[in-house]
């Protein structure tokens, strides 16, 4: 037996040994720099990967042929790479759920469904020690509720009013009256005073104590500024209310922020 098995190994030795001379001489004994006749590349690829399928014309002239042996080596060497990696177990794992694609999307849903019945199971499941879930909720008391504001109409008529610019002085007029409430507030300008932004602010003694921005618009040939303001947090007393124009025109109007309610109506200065 042993001497049976040192004559396989010596035989296996000198093919190898034969093989590689023969491979050698091969590649470099039939040169041609020109590939004058040579096959296209898909040739030798098909004699590499699908011999059987080959033409048998293009076996003799690799036997001719250096460069074509050389690049038929290289093809024949990536083939077995490529049998390799599809030998191992994650391809051949991914190569039979590609085959099947009805029986893994039945595996999907067994583990969805399976998912959601574990999940309904565990909502299903209470503590015996905890009270009934209480599903019902009382409505809000009116308690809760925040009061709905109302606002009363309140007009000042500006309209006497003279503008001024930048740092003069300001041209003011008698003092009305205004009540310390929610007003729905409606200022009617001077004629032919422009539309747009205009800055408002209640104003005494170097302090700000009301100021809010409101747009004007022209209305039945009046321009007029409409504006909800809230003069519950004014202490009573004198003010001047301010109009300022985003262009620098200045109306000052003295007012006396009075307690009680507001009587609808328009107030002249």
């Amino acid at each position: 037996m042993r001497s049976r098995d040192k004559n396989r190994s010596a035989s296996g030795a000198m093919s190898n040994e034969f093989l590689q001379s023969a491979r050698t001489y091969l590649s470099e004994a039939f040169p041609n720099p020109d590939r004058t006749g040579c096959p296209p590349d898909s040739a030798l690829r098909s004699l590499a990967f699908n011999p059987r399928e080959s033409d048998a014309t293009i076996t003799e002239h690799i036997g001719t042929c250096s460069p074509c042996f050389k690049r038929y080596s290289e093809l024949l060497t990536e083939f077995k790479a490529q049998q390799e990696l599809e030998a191992s177990p994650w391809n051949r794992a991914a190569a039979w759920l590609k085959a099947r694609p009805v029986l893994v999307g039945t595996a999907l849903v067994c583990a969805v469904l399976l998912v959601i019945g574990v999940g309904l199971l565990l909502r299903g499941t209470r503590q015996p020690n905890l009270p009934p879930l209480d599903t019902h909720r009382e409505p809000p008391s009116p308690q809760s509720q925040l009061p709905t504001v109302a606002y009363a109409p309140f007009s000042l008529d500006l309209s006497s009013l003279s503008p001024v610019r930048g740092g003069e002085g300001p041209k003011t007029g008698r003092r009305v009256s205004v009540p310390a409430s929610t007003l729905d507030l409606t200022m009617t300008l001077p004629l032919a005073s422009a539309e747009g932004s205009y800055d408002l602010k209640l104003n005494s003694g170097g302090r700000t104590f009301w100021s809010k921005s409101a747009a004007a618009h022209l209305q039945k040939g009046k321009t007029q500024i409409r504006v909800e303001a809230d003069f519950r947090q004014v202490p009573s007393g004198d003010y001047n209310l301010e109009v300022n124009s985003r262009a620098g025109i200045r109306l000052v109007q003295p007012v006396s922020v009075q307690p009680g309610r507001s009587r609808s109506g328009e107030h002249r200065p």
